[in-house]
């Protein structure tokens, strides 16, 4: 289906809404198994293709914060009633913005290990992303290779049977759509901290990092931000791609915070 320009999927035509927010190329249907879990449990679950990647309409103007109006769009097209939005990556980032820029439309907020170089800004791995936004000048899929490998080999698995959908989109156009606008999106947003914190007066906020993360420069920015807003982190299993890897016992942790039961 399509609305305000995007792609978008449903499960469930009732209970309460829930958006979820992927990351970097993921697809609507990269976190389908945990998307059918949820609606199981007894919620309306939204995902969708990001602004320009694979059946969502393209824009020149992309940033965080555009991003979060988009989401907003898409939750006022598809619900009337406020949602939980469930992010991871950059889609977290998203979130956060969201319930900054929107917080009448977002019930609660689970960030998933958010990419923050200024909440946490590591020379190593800032490093990095400068080698990798180099290499996707030229080369967008010696960019990706490198840019899997910042912070050494993750230490990722999966749950039995666990699987994404196929994607969908052109891999290589995809590619060149991250690296040229979400990518730089990213490394350029400067979280207004201070109206975060005051978000959370409005929108309970859940910061999450995934068990066999810890150490890695997502989940440390995760935690950071945790400790700012006076938060304990909560673990999912897995590491950056827990929505993905682990959809059934990421269910299971979500339905089981406050934040999910406080309908």
């Amino acid at each position: 289906m399509q609305a305000a320009g995007l792609y978008y999927e449903t499960r469930g035509n009732e209970g309460e809404p829930v958006l979820i927010i992927q990351g970097a190329l993921a697809e609507a249907g990269a976190t389908a198994q945990l998307a059918d879990t949820l609606s199981e449990a007894g919620h309306q679950v939204i995902s969708y293709d990001h602004r320009g990647l694979s059946r969502s309409s393209s824009s020149v103007d992309v940033s965080i914060e555009s991003h979060a109006t988009d989401a907003a769009e898409l939750l006022k097209a598809v619900t009337d009633r406020p949602a939980l939005v469930v992010g991871t990556s950059i889609g977290a980032v998203i979130g956060l913005q969201l319930a900054m820029q929107y917080p009448e439309l977002v019930r609660g907020l689970v960030a998933h290990e958010p990419p923050l170089p200024t909440v946490e800004p590591d020379p190593e791995q800032l490093r990095g992303l400068d080698e990798v936004a180099a290499l996707a000048r030229d080369d967008v899929f010696a960019a990706g290779r490198h840019f899997a490998t910042l912070g050494g080999p993750r230490d990722e698995d999966q749950e039995d049977g666990a699987s994404p959908e196929p994607s969908v989109g052109d891999i290589q156009a995809n590619l060149r759509r991250f690296f040229a606008h979400d990518f730089e999106a990213v490394r350029a947003y400067n979280p207004d901290i201070a109206r975060l914190i005051q978000s959370t007066r409005e929108v309970p906020i859940v910061l999450t990092g995934g068990s066999r993360s810890r150490g890695r420069w997502e989940y440390r920015c995760a935690q950071r931000l945790a400790e700012t807003l006076g938060q304990e982190l909560i673990e999912l299993p897995g590491g950056h791609v827990s929505l993905v890897s682990h959809p059934w016992a990421t269910a299971s942790v979500l339905l089981s915070l406050p934040v999910f039961k406080e309908s």
